[in-house]
């Protein structure tokens, strides 16, 4: 990071070459000194510093202080040496920067995670910017220890952040208060600042219960998460099982709710509890793609045709639907649009000033219907 001193001097040019930003309209053509921003702002030349090496000189520089001196430098022009103060200065010209949680496994494991950075990579606008991509634990204090921060969040090139995974608040923290929005993907967390965008849960439990339904099943049976989870997704999913059958107005029965970790090995124990009651459900509604998977394997080993004498429907639309026999019958989870639109909003509010009011977007589901599901005794 360069030194008080070497900040001093300048380069020149516009690093954009692009007037449409509404967040500057900045004079490169004369060289401008920090004394002179330090005067226009009414700050000292060392709170200047302070601000464009992101380091605590022992002068305390407040929010709204920092946002005058940020906005002076731009007016007037102001262009660091450093690719770290150009960032802090100019964010739109920051990085995008998707940020996975480590809970949330590999993508072989989670297929959500390829289809969240697949989609997001592709929604990068094609204007020379670029992604990186980093994991974050969410169990770490980041605040407590900022060296353990993600590199593109600790360096501080990156300026454009989405999180999916489970919330950390310290990491939420650490982006927010330098100003830079952020946008959680699956997730609801109403705080300034951060967007969240997160698949209708309850809509797409609801359309597989409504769904099984309309085909004429009564005995519906549900693969749930583990019990007394507190992830919101699970909780969202559950609530919408039960908007579903009060809506087709059949009672839920309890021995018929199975809880689990959502795996392919969870949906063949589920599958065998639940075949062996009397009588035996006619219709099953799996949470993930992968227990639903599990469950036609087992029900086909034990002789029982789907859909014919079993209906199955997932919940996720991974790729995994396309590789069961016969193919899943799921309700498509929008995690490609989910990152398309974070990277749009993030693209808009990052070239505005100040951190931005919560948001929080349910965006719709669909059923895909395949050959996992049919009426009652076809």
């Amino acid at each position: 990071m360069n030194s008080p001193k070497e900040d001093e001097s300048l380069g020149r040019g516009d690093p954009a070459g692009d007037e449409d930003f509404p967040r500057r309209n900045p004079d490169f053509s004369r060289t401008i000194t920090m004394a002179q921003i330090a005067k226009a702002a009414g700050v000292s030349q060392g709170a200047i510093s302070s601000l464009l090496n992101d380091r605590d000189y022992g002068i305390r520089v407040s929010e709204k202080t920092r946002e005058r001196v940020f906005k002076v430098c731009r007016e007037m022009g102001y262009l660091p040496n450093d690719l770290r103060a150009v960032v802090r200065m100019y964010p739109e010209l920051g990085d995008f920067c998707l940020l996975l949680a480590t809970d949330l496994g590999s993508a072989a494991v989670t297929p959500a995670v390829a289809r969240v950075a697949s989609a997001t990579v592709r929604a990068v606008p094609g204007d020379g910017r670029s992604l990186t991509m980093a994991r974050y634990d969410a169990d770490v204090d980041y605040l407590l220890h900022p060296d353990k921060l993600p590199p593109p969040v600790r360096v501080g090139v990156a300026s454009k952040f989405l999180c999916f995974g489970s919330v950390s608040p310290s990491l939420v923290q650490a982006i927010t208060k330098r100003g830079l929005p952020l946008m959680m993907l699956g997730v609801f967390l109403p705080q300034p600042g951060v967007f969240s965008y997160h698949p209708d849960y309850p809509a797409a439990s609801q359309l597989a219960i409504e769904h099984l339904g309309k085909l004429g099943h009564r005995r519906i049976a549900i693969i749930s998460g583990p019990f007394g989870t507190t992830e919101a997704s699970i909780i969202e999913l559950n609530r919408g099982v039960r908007l579903g059958f009060e809506k087709l107005g059949m009672t839920m029965e309890a021995q018929n709710i199975v809880y689990g970790d959502l795996t392919f090995t969870a949906g063949v124990a589920a599958a065998d509890s639940l075949l062996d009651r009397s009588p035996a459900p006619t219709a099953i509604f799996c949470m993930s793609d992968a227990v639903a998977a599990g469950v036609i394997a087992r029900a086909v080993a034990r002789g029982i045709r789907v859909p014919e004498q079993l209906s199955v429907i997932g919940c996720g639309d991974d790729p995994v639907c396309g590789h069961t026999l016969p193919a899943l019958t799921t309700v498509h989870l929008p995690y490609e649009e989910m990152a398309a639109l974070g990277i749009a909003e993030l693209d808009r509010a990052i070239r505005f000033p100040g951190l931005p009011e919560a948001k929080q977007v349910a965006v719709p589901v669909r059923l895909v219907e395949r050959g996992s599901t049919a009426a009652v005794g076809t």
